[in-house]
């Protein structure tokens, strides 16, 4: 047995050459972005646990019961926030695992995720903008006191009236519209594109080698 045979059988046993060929699968590839993308979803609960528990603090410690009011009604629109990420992202998992398998599919795969950090981003902001915008009538306190450091994701976020509640509210909502908007304009040009590219490669593929009898059957059916 040459040097060349030696290093072929050492390479089976190792993990690097069966997971390159596993990721150059598109259904292995597209499995695995599905399974991650769950787990996300997971973390995302779970990460959001700390920010709930900092409102919570925030509500307790304000000083009137329509103050407190208010502040529940944020941790009401915030937890729909946090279930619209984890519910996109499980639905998405699912469309990732529905995706045809053809010779291209990274591009594919990349129109829904494309499509779904939109969808996320959307659906986060804007329902913490309604329960932020809330807190500010009823409180007519800062939103960073009860969002922490989560008031970055908004442009307008220091007018404790109630034309700055209304100002926050639509900031959510514009900025929401706005992630819908490029996402899906980012995922119809991935579509398109993989759409153009498909039939190119697949002729491009080339034919399997026919059998002796494949080629002997081929003959006579001419």
């Amino acid at each position: 047995m040459d040097t060349q045979d030696k290093q072929n059988n050492i390479e089976e046993y190792l993990f690097i050459r069966p997971l390159l060929r596993r990721l150059e699968d598109g259904k292995f590839f597209c499995r695995a972005t599905a399974v991650t993308l769950r787990g996300a979803a997971g973390l995302a609960v779970l990460a959001s646990l700390a920010s709930f528990f900092h409102a919570g603090r925030v509500v307790f410690e304000l000083p009137s019961k329509g103050a407190i009011f208010g502040g529940i009604l944020f941790q009401l629109f915030y937890i729909l926030a946090v279930y619209s990420v984890a519910h996109v992202l499980v639905i998405r998992a699912r469309n990732i695992e529905a995706l045809k398998q053809n010779e291209i599919f990274m591009l594919p795969l990349g129109a829904v995720l494309v499509r779904m950090v939109g969808e996320a981003y959307a659906a986060f902001v804007a329902f913490v903008a309604i329960g932020g915008g809330l807190f500010v009538w009823f409180t007519s306190q800062k939103v960073s006191t009860i969002l922490g450091p989560l008031h970055r994701l908004f442009p307008v976020r220091g007018d404790t009236s109630f034309i700055g509640g209304i100002e926050f509210m639509f900031s959510g909502i514009l900025l929401a519209a706005a992630a819908i908007i490029v996402s899906y304009m980012v995922a119809e040009i991935l579509t398109i594109v993989a759409g153009r590219i498909q039939p190119v490669a697949t002729m491009a593929k080339p034919r399997p080698l026919l059998q002796r009898n494949g080629i002997r059957n081929h003959i006579n059916s001419r």
